[in-house]
């Protein structure tokens, strides 16, 4: 499900009321009701998703009974089963209308002081939410903010003065200090007005016996999760946006910043302050050199450096050309 019910309440709308909400012309099935929102390649009956000019045929082909916010252009190749709520601007209709189904509970129930949980440790000033659930053996240091719903493992720490919501950890886990995990992620559109976020109604799921240094941020879903794996190992300072997944076993040094979508594959090593782009794929054992932005999908056990990155022989290779070409016409000139 793509809206996480532990940490949001979501109110079925009629197409009418979503298209008052999303700015929307009702094309067909003013009748139809959406009960959940989901990414259009997971679209079914009841379900409320957007549908962009660049959507591919298959995509279009496997929409069924679903209530889509599109253009007027991408209207009458729908099938005939679906809602079609028409605006010029799907993303930013489909924004505004998930507003109107969803909200967050936490919201309504800010944490309190914490009473003290059998097996638990807690330090001075930390704040639990409701609903929250707590393994035994761990610790949690002064200062910490836990908001509702949030379940922690087994033997965990949360270091202090870090701020969870909308997430999940397993057992042995270690948040560092200032982290904020489960914030709301950065998606939003363009308007004449101002920038519109997105809601962002997902969540974060963090592996057993992984490890975040201090001051790092993970952003939930969109829709759906943002997922670290199993024993990842994280520095100080990196920032992982919503929608992520990072492979078991991968390795992100300090200042590493990973745009929404981005893919990290299971034992990859991004190097201090590298950057990785939008959807973009690392594959298994890659390794990302520092201060390198990677634009493009990288394959798995393959080393890249610089920006864009590229393979690491190919750049050496390019630069030992242009030395040489460089050092040739220095000679010609004396």
């Amino acid at each position: 499900m793509a809206i996480d019910r532990n940490f949001f309440s979501v109110t079925a709308q009629g197409v009418d009321a979503l298209a008052v909400a999303a700015g929307a012309d009702v094309s067909r099935g003013s009748g139809m009701l959406a009960e959940d929102a989901v990414p259009v390649s997971d679209a079914g009956p009841g379900h409320l998703c957007f549908l962009t000019d660049r959507a591919e045929e298959a995509v279009i082909a496997g929409i069924s009974g679903a209530v889509v916010i599109t253009t007027q252009a991408m209207a009458d190749r729908l099938p005939q089963d679906c809602a079609v709520l028409v605006c010029d601007n799907p993303r930013l209709g489909f924004a505004r209308a998930l507003a109107l189904m969803v909200a967050d509970i936490g919201a309504c129930h800010p944490p309190l002081q914490a009473a003290p949980i059998d097996g638990v440790t807690l330090g001075n000033n930390v704040s639990i939410g409701e609903k929250v659930s707590v393994g035994k053996g761990t610790i949690i240091e002064p200062g910490v903010v836990i908001h509702q719903g949030v379940e922690i493992g087994r033997n965990c720490r949360i270091e202090a003065n870090a701020v969870l919501s909308h997430c999940r950890l397993g057992d042995d886990v270690r948040i560092g200090a200032n982290n904020v995990i489960g914030g709301s992620g950065f998606g939003f559109e363009i308007t004449q007005d101002r920038p519109v976020l997105l809601p962002h109604v997902g969540s974060v799921e963090i592996g057993k016996g992984s490890r975040t240094g201090a001051g790092c941020t993970i952003d939930r879903g969109t829709l759906g999760m943002t997922r670290i794996g199993v024993s990842v190992m994280i520095d100080n300072l990196v920032h992982i946006a919503h929608n992520c997944v990072v492979g078991d076993r991968a390795v992100l040094a300090a200042q590493t910043g990973l745009a929404g979508g981005a893919v990290i594959g299971e034992g990859a090593i991004l190097a201090g302050q590298a950057g990785v782009g939008s959807q973009v794929n690392i594959g298994k054992g890659a390794i990302v050199m520092a201060q390198s932005g990677v634009t493009k999908d990288v394959p798995e056990r393959t080393t890249v450096v610089g920006f864009p990155a590229e393979e690491t022989r190919k750049v050496w290779r390019e630069r030992a050309a242009l030395r040489r070409l460089l050092g040739s016409s220095r000679n010609e000139e004396e």
